[in-house]
């Protein structure tokens, strides 16, 4: 089985050793794994200790140059690094890779477009190309492949590419079972004011009705509206959940129902 699992930033903790555990598990009992790691707050951490107030446009990080220096600097080396590590401490052999490697991601800047005028927010980009022989040679190889998200636009320049995007984008290049979107939200709400009105299973079909609706709001538009080309590409099913939940995740692959939302064909 084939799967690729993508965790924020928020959900990263160096100091805790047992953080990756539950992976370590499933990847011994041979499912092939990809993981991709966004890494949000360290970014904007460490540009506020540099003076540098982090700028938003649409949920996007605005990125010049500089910026996109720091954000591959964190992502590609400090936290990617830091999940080997943890990895290695559970006895599993990783590789810490970034979208630039071998190709993997190539990308072009993302438009933004407000009132109808384009705005120019830097270093952002869309992935256009997925080149998943790194990933499946590692795979060959009995290794772990821990994927930053930082891509290469055709002139082998970086881009600040969303981790969602990037899994998402990872998942069709390897027709993967299953994309495993841990991230800060519990998963997908009826009631966005009342976390207890989680949608557990979400045909594919009810997307553009939630979105109609207003039911889905802020962020998990686009993020809905990825899982639909998702599941249109071929990968089996997405299951979204909170961060905390990935100390479960053997749960679910025994079968059994663990908070989250599952959207399926």
């Amino acid at each position: 089985m084939r799967i690729v699992l993508k965790f924020s930033g928020k959900n990263i903790h160096p100091e805790k050793d047992t953080f990756l555990k539950p992976v370590a598990e499933i990847w011994q009992r041979g499912t092939r794994l990809a993981l991709v790691h966004g890494g949000g707050p360290q970014i904007s951490g460490f540009m506020e200790k540099m003076g540098k107030k982090p700028l938003f446009v649409n949920g996007l990080r605005v990125t010049d140059q500089e910026d996109m220096d720091l954000s591959e600097m964190v992502l590609s080396g400090l936290l990617n690094k830091a999940l080997v590590g943890m990895l290695w401490r559970q006895g599993i052999d990783g590789c810490g890779i970034s979208g630039r490697d071998a190709g993997l991601f190539i990308a072009q800047k993302h438009s933004v477009f407000q009132d109808g005028r384009p705005i120019d927010i830097g270093r952002v980009g869309d992935i256009i190309q997925v080149n998943p022989r790194l990933v499946e040679s590692l795979w060959e190889r009995d290794i772990l492949p821990v994927v930053s998200p930082i891509s290469s636009d055709r002139e082998g320049r970086s881009l600040n590419v969303n981790a969602d995007w990037a899994a998402a984008r990872l998942a069709i290049g390897l027709q993967a079972e299953k994309l495993l979107l841990f991230t800060d939200v519990p998963g997908v709400l009826a009631n966005f004011a009342d976390p207890t009105s989680l949608i557990e299973v979400l045909p594919v079909a009810d997307i553009p009705a939630l979105i109609q609706k207003g039911i889905a709001t802020g962020g998990m538009v686009p993020k809905l509206q990825m899982i639909q080309d998702v599941l249109k590409s071929g990968v089996g099913e997405v299951f979204i959940a909170g961060g905390s939940s990935l100390e479960l995740l053997g749960q679910l692959f025994e079968g059994q129902s663990i908070p989250g939302t599952r959207v399926v064909r």
